[in-house]
């Protein structure tokens, strides 16, 4: 049975805090799993447009710590629905 982990500070469309908190985990567990500074780790979660994202092996990491595919981590920019090519 999973613990119900509380959300403070939410970012609700950021993909990486959505997988976290599928998986059960508080940012302190999720950060100490990873060998990640939490403000670091927090910093992810913002996901603020100016920052660069997590680097791929942190994505890698992520993705086995909460089980989930590296794809479920990133969102795409939203495109067009006819691009001219």
């Amino acid at each position: 049975k999973k613990k119900e982990v509380i959300v403070r500070g939410a970012h609700p469309n950021n993909p990486i805090q959505q997988a976290r908190i599928k998986a059960g985990l508080t940012q302190e567990e999720a950060a100490e799993a990873l060998s990640c500074n939490l403000r670091t780790f927090q910093r992810y979660e913002q996901g603020k447009p100016d920052r660069k994202g997590p680097p791929s092996e942190m994505l890698y990491k992520m993705s086995l710590c909460y089980q989930c595919e590296i794809g479920a981590l990133v969102s795409l920019p939203d495109l067009p629905e006819k691009m001219d090519l």
